[in-house]
C-alpha cells in the first residue's frame, strides 16, 4: 500500500499481481530525422529527434516544426540538472506559476501543458533511463482489471496539489479541483497523475477516495518497475503528448542535464 511522507507526497508499492497487466504499457519513442517527425509524432504520440546539439532555442524550433499552426503558447525553457539523483516518479507535467509584472498578471507555467519537449545536453554516467507510461492504454487496461479505480480516475475529481504539507511559493491556496482522467471540449482525453493528489475539500466519500488514490499510486509504482526504458543520449530531443504520457526517470549517479520546454496547443484546455 502507497505510504505519504512528511511533506505530504504519495509513494506508491510495487504490486507482483499487476506486473503482467502493466508491463505491455512501457513505451520507447521512435528516433527519426526532422522529415519524418510530425508525422511519427502525430501517429505515436511521442519521438525522439536526433542531432539536435546542445542549444536550449532547439526547443523552440523543434516545437514550431512540430504543431507550426497549432501552438498557442510557449513556457519559459527550464534546466533541470541534478548530481545523484533519486528515482524520479511517474508524473505529468504541469504547474500553476504565475507571477506579477509591473501589475499584470503573467503566466510562467500552466497545469494544462499539452505537450512536453526535452532535450539532453549531458546524460547521466550511471543510470537516468527515461520511462514513459500510455496513459490511454492504461485507463483501458484497468477499465476490466480494477473496474472501482477505472470508475474513481474517469468520474471523480481530486485535489491536485492538495497534499502539500508545507506549499511552495508557486502551489496556490486554492484548490486545484480537476479530474485525473478527463476530456477537454474538444474531445481530447488527458490522463495525469500527481504525488500530492487528495479527495477534494469536503468530500463525503473521503476515506475511499483517498483509499483509490492509495490504490493508483501503486498501480503507477509497478507500471514505473517494469517498463521499458530507454535512454537520452547528447543532442537528442523527446518530444510528448502531456496529455497522453505519463513519464519519470532512474536514479542515476554523476551529473545529468536537461532543458525543459513546455507548451499548450489550440487543443489544450
Amino acid at each position: 500500500m502507497a505510504t505519504t511522507d512528511g511533506k505530504g507526497r504519495r509513494r506508491g508499492t510495487v504490486r507482483p499481481e499487476l506486473k503482467e497487466l502493466l508491463a505491455p504499457l512501457g513505451v520507447v519513442p521512435a528516433r527519426v530525422d526532422d522529415a519524418d517527425a510530425r508525422a511519427v509524432l502525430q501517429r505515436d504520440g511521442a519521438v525522439i529527434l536526433t542531432d539536435r546539439g546542445d542549444d536550449p532555442e532547439e526547443l523552440v524550433t523543434a516545437a514550431g516544426q512540430l504543431l507550426g499552426a497549432r501552438l498557442r503558447e510557449l513556457f519559459g525553457i527550464r534546466v533541470q540538472h541534478g548530481v545523484d539523483a533519486d528515482t524520479l516518479s511517474l508524473h505529468s507535467d504541469g504547474a500553476t506559476v504565475t507571477v506579477d509584472v509591473h501589475g499584470r498578471a503573467v503566466r510562467l507555467r500552466d497545469p494544462d501543458e499539452d505537450y512536453l519537449f526535452m532535450l539532453c545536453t549531458r546524460p547521466a554516467p550511471r543510470g537516468g533511463d527515461s520511462v514513459l507510461i500510455d496513459g490511454y492504454g492504461l485507463v483501458e487496461a484497468l477499465r476490466a482489471a480494477r473496474p472501482e479505480l477505472h470508475a474513481f480516475l474517469t468520474t471523480c475529481d481530486v485535489d491536485f496539489f492538495g497534499g502539500w504539507a508545507a506549499r511552495p511559493h508557486s502551489v496556490p491556496l486554492t484548490p486545484l479541483v480537476r479530474g485525473l482522467v478527463e476530456h477537454t471540449r474538444r474531445g481530447r482525453r488527458a490522463v495525469r497523475a500527481s504525488d500530492y493528489a487528495l479527495p477534494v475539500p469536503r468530500e463525503p466519500r473521503w476515506d475511499a477516495h483517498l483509499a483509490h488514490l492509495d490504490d493508483y499510486a501503486d498501480v503507477l509504482a509497478t507500471a514505473q518497475e517494469c517498463a521499458a526504458r530507454f535512454r537520452l543520449e547528447a543532442g537528442e530531443l523527446l518530444v510528448m503528448d502531456n496529455y497522453r504520457f505519463l513519464h519519470g526517470r532512474d536514479a542515476h549517479a554523476g551529473e545529468r542535464t536537461m532543458h525543459v520546454m513546455t507548451v499548450r496547443t489550440t487543443e489544450a484546455f
